[in-house]
């Protein structure tokens, strides 16, 4: 009776072990939730912005089923990217209604960079192409705030000065005094150069210590008897200002930062631009456009050697050069050798573009001399004898034009004003 007692018990455990076999071993919950790799590394393959890329759900993975996963976060790599096993051949796509990777458009909308509305420059006639910034590019929104930025006297420390002080869109964009004035009446030692054009200009400034018009814009704001105040300082007057928090994080994205004021005024002023004056007209084609003296006077121009530093079409190298202004006093402003420290560089000043010129005295970076007479009596005479004088003026001295001709040349000088912006001050926030 016991052996076949025993008999039963081996049959039933047989008839178990084909069972077994039959339906298979349950895989562990965590290989059939987690997600293959796309790679077979173990790691998830990164998208193209580095970010690693969304992986499609197993085959036997379902809506209901992600939703019910275990909240553990799974083993990570040193890299932080969960690890997983290698990719199945069976591996099928993801359903229809699989939620998509997120990308940075689906984003909050306050982690978006905001978008302006962009501003086409229209190049008056004469003019070269302007080349943009790529990290500055202009908008009718980045424009506007930098306009309102220029004729705010509120940047200052003392809130009496702002950029269009000393740079009135009213007299050609510069200041009909030999030099400026800044906070407390100080006077300073040169003169204002005008905005108009200064987009092309190779540096800033008369000694080119600034590269762009980003850098020239907040140059002024930090100088003690300038604008007189500091980055924080006027961070902090603008920041007190809610029209101007919302006007910067509508433009920028930010909060109020010198980065960005240097911006906003910088792609204003790439806007202030003249051409299609009487020589451009000339140029085109249209004999009329200059008078018998003024044509007489670009002959000059061209053939006496002005046009090898002052060079069409934007009458100007903007390269640096010693003519001997200002040489002769007790301590003579250093120019460029400020910038460079290279006594070469001495009383080296950038050549000013001379289109509006007729329009923008006094001349030379001391506002020393008061007429377009006085100024190219001084150049043709080859400018003033000191021990750093640029040879470059040897071509005109010896040139040796004479009265007659000078009067030509201030003639055809004049026929460099042509068209630029006249703005009047905005309404202030």
């Amino acid at each position: 009776m016991m052996r076949r007692l025993w008999q039963v018990v081996a049959v039933l455990l047989v008839g178990i072990g084909l069972m077994l076999l039959a339906t298979g071993c349950p895989k562990p919950q965590s290989d059939e939730n987690a997600p293959a790799s796309t790679t077979g590394s173990g790691q998830a393959a990164p998208a193209e912005g580095g970010t690693p890329a969304a992986e499609p759900a197993g085959p036997e993975m379902t809506a209901s089923s992600q939703q019910s996963a275990p909240e553990t976060p799974a083993p990570t790599s040193e890299g932080g990217a969960s690890a997983e096993p290698a990719a199945s051949p069976e591996m099928t796509p993801p359903a229809a209604d699989a939620p998509p990777a997120e990308t940075p458009s689906q984003q909050p909308a306050a982690a978006a960079a905001p978008v302006g509305t962009p501003y086409e420059l229209k190049i008056p006639a004469g003019l070269p192409p302007l080349e943009i910034p790529a990290d500055n590019p202009l908008t009718v929104e980045k424009i506007e705030l930098g306009k309102i930025l220029y004729f705010d006297k509120r940047v200052s420390k003392d809130g009496t000065i702002s950029c269009a002080t000393c740079h009135d869109p009213k007299m050609a964009w510069a200041e009909h005094t030999p030099t400026s004035k800044g906070i407390h009446e100080q006077v300073g030692g040169r003169n204002a150069p005008t905005v108009i054009n200064a987009a092309y200009a190779a540096a800033q400034f008369w000694d080119g210590r600034a590269a762009t018009l980003e850098d020239q814009a907040l140059g002024p704001v930090a100088n003690p008897i300038e604008m007189g105040n500091t980055m924080e300082g006027m961070i902090q007057n603008l920041d007190a200002i809610p029209q101007y928090r919302e006007m910067f994080q509508k433009v920028f994205g930010t909060g109020i930062t010198p980065e960005a004021f240097a911006k906003a005024v910088a792609a204003f002023e790439r806007t202030v631009l003249s051409g299609d004056s009487p020589y451009d007209r000339f140029q085109a084609g249209q004999a009329d456009a200059l008078t018998d003296a003024q044509k007489r006077g670009l002959d000059l121009f061209k053939n006496s050697g002005c046009a090898d530093c002052h060079t069409p079409p934007l009458f100007s190298s903007y390269e640096y050069y010693n003519a001997g202004v200002g040489m002769d006093r007790e301590k003579p402003d250093e120019g460029c050798k400020a910038v460079t420290g290279e006594d070469s560089d001495m009383g080296a000043f950038r050549v000013p573009s001379l289109r509006e010129v007729a329009n923008t005295a006094p001349y030379f970076h001391d506002g020393s001399a008061a007429t377009l007479e006085e100024t190219v009596a001084l150049m043709v005479a080859g400018g003033k004898d000191n021990p750093h004088r640029s040879v470059e003026f040897d071509t005109v001295r010896e040139a040796k034009l004479t009265p007659e001709q000078q009067k030509d040349i201030v003639e055809f000088l004049k026929a460099l004003s042509g068209t630029y912006p006249i703005i009047e001050p905005p309404q202030l926030p």
